[in-house]
């Protein structure tokens, strides 16, 4: 062959960026604010019984991000994170526990259906980020309400949360810029948008498919990281279901866009009234 027409050297394709991101990083980084809601449990507890609760059970919990801020909160704290998803907890064994030196021997695992469990009893039940939605049909909300019963201690609360408003109940899409920070494990984690895509909603039986993407830096995207097919409970039939599981009564606390100054609150007030908006979020409070 001349030399002329040596071969021309082939280059390796470097990988992107969202096909080297962790996406349990991208998601503790978009989506939990674990110390507020830790203090937001304290503070409610103690408005309704006096004194601090001791002891968390965090359903769905995931990478029990929820659970060990708990535990690294007060030295005599215990809590338990229990999730039916395997890898998702092989995750949190892997990065979190191995972190957490001697505190992780307060903090226990549990891979299991969140309606089967119901001991040990604790101060504090909570199910967050809408995860309880994923039981679609009454009875097994229902099984699940008064499983958390069971679980609570004499005088404990059970925390579950909602999202509501005109466009709650339709398609959208919508972006945060997520600034750089560190993973947990003390790498770096460059800037990136977080996207939420509500894709259908049907409003004859409120069935919802959303989806969370990441846009990275060098504009490549990790699409549909996380998925969520569920249904779209209101506030009514939350609290309805509660007090049929057995809980004395109910509380919401609402964080609602503040008119006057054009956002959100960014403070969960408890609310007997609220005119419906655009957007709202509801943290649902069952009291033993």
């Amino acid at each position: 062959m001349p030399a002329t027409k040596r071969r021309a050297k082939t280059r390796k394709k470097l990988p992107t960026m969202a096909q080297l991101a962790d996406r349990y990083d991208l998601y503790l980084r978009s989506v939990q604010s674990p110390e507020h809601e830790v203090d937001f449990f304290r503070k409610a507890y103690k408005r309704t019984y006096g004194g601090l609760p001791k002891n968390l059970r965090e359903d769905f919990c995931g990478t029990a991000q929820m659970a060990a801020a708990w535990v690294l909160r007060r030295p005599e704290n215990l809590a338990w994170g229990v999730d039916l998803h395997a890898p998702t907890l092989a995750w949190a064994r892997r990065h979190r526990l191995s972190r957490m030196r001697e505190h992780a021997r307060r903090l226990t695992l549990v891979r299991a259906d969140v309606r089967s469990v119901t001991r040990p009893r604790v101060d504090v039940v909570a199910a967050y980020n809408y995860s309880f939605w994923v039981f679609k049909k009454r009875p097994d909300l229902l099984r699940y309400f008064r499983g958390a019963r069971a679980s609570l201690r004499p005088g404990g609360l059970f925390f579950v949360t909602a999202f509501a408003g005109n466009h709650a109940m339709g398609t959208l899409t919508e972006r945060t810029y997520v600034p750089g920070s560190y993973s947990i494990d003390g790498e770096r984690v460059p800037p990136f948008t977080y996207v939420w895509e509500q894709n259908r909603f049907n409003a004859i039986d409120h069935d919802i498919l959303c989806h969370i993407h990441f846009r990275l830096r060098d504009g490549s995207w990790m699409r549909r990281a996380f998925s969520y097919d569920w249904r779209m409970w209101t506030v009514p039939e939350i609290r309805d279901a509660l007090l049929e599981a057995g809980f004395r009564k109910t509380l919401v606390y609402a964080d609602a866009w503040n008119e006057r100054r054009n956002r959100p609150d960014d403070f969960y007030r408890l609310r007997t009234r609220l005119q419906n908006q655009d957007s709202w979020l509801a943290i649902i409070v069952g009291v033993t």
